[in-house]
């Protein structure tokens, strides 16, 4: 990677700021993708799929980051900013609060995320992940949204932040950044299923990463909200 373009991707965590202009809130997502794209297109297109999730999870941390950094700083410029940000707060906190949500039930929030990670694919596919990336610069922004507030509410600003990143989530964002990485080649090397058995390894482990997420959601969320909900003390 070369300087400008590390330079670049260090600057994704500046760019949440961009929701305080008229119209950031649109903005975010489809802006975010621009400090990584070049860099990540060019280690698909060589098959250095490693590089390329290496990456996007650095580019995932460093948005997150700017985001929650962005609610403790500015709230309300967030609040209004993140979309879909403060309804998930409310789910979030009303799961944390009383047991009672999505989260804890598997016939309410395994059709979601199958939703997400269908259209996600489909999107990386036609666009050469660019609008995969949108996608999942949305969904990071507003879970981090939800993780930046619980960090306030917490009173614990690095360890809140941590801990509310919950682990079934992680893994799907992981998960996520693998897939987009392989299904981003096709438009980049101008093939339509450039794939060996390198490809379906790693399709395999990203499809492990998903059932993973759902496995490890629908057997913790339960104890896992009560484990911030102790943590919070009452503040949510």
């Amino acid at each position: 990677m070369t300087l400008r373009q590390a330079l670049l991707l260090c600057s994704t965590c500046l760019l949440p700021a961009i929701v305080a202009v008229p119209g950031g809130r649109w903005l975010l997502p489809f802006l975010a993708p621009l400090t990584l794209y070049s860099a990540f297109a060019r280690r698909v297109g060589e098959r250095d799929y490693v590089g390329a999730w290496r990456l996007g999870m650095v580019w995932a941390g460093l948005l997150s980051a700017g985001v929650i950094a962005l609610v403790i700083a500015l709230p309300e410029v967030a609040k209004a900013g993140i979309l879909n940000g403060e309804p998930y707060r409310q789910e979030m906190f009303q799961w944390i609060a009383t047991g009672l949500g999505r989260e804890n039930n598997p016939a309410a929030f395994l059709p979601e995320h199958l939703l997400h990670l269908s259209l996600f694919v489909l999107l990386t596919y036609l666009t050469g992940g660019y609008l995969g990336l949108v996608l999942g610069s949305a969904l990071v922004a507003y879970m981090s949204y939800f993780v930046g507030n619980y960090a306030v509410a917490a009173d614990s600003w690095v360890f809140g932040s941590i801990v509310a990143w919950v682990p079934w989530s992680v893994v799907r964002v992981a998960a996520f950044v693998l897939l987009g990485a392989l299904f981003a080649r096709p438009l980049l090397v101008g093939r339509r299923w450039p794939f060996s058995g390198l490809e379906g390894r790693l399709m395999a482990l990203g499809g492990a990463g998903i059932l993973t997420d759902m496995t490890v959601k629908t057997l913790l969320a339960p104890r896992y909200g009560l484990f911030l909900r102790q943590l919070a003390d009452g503040a949510l």
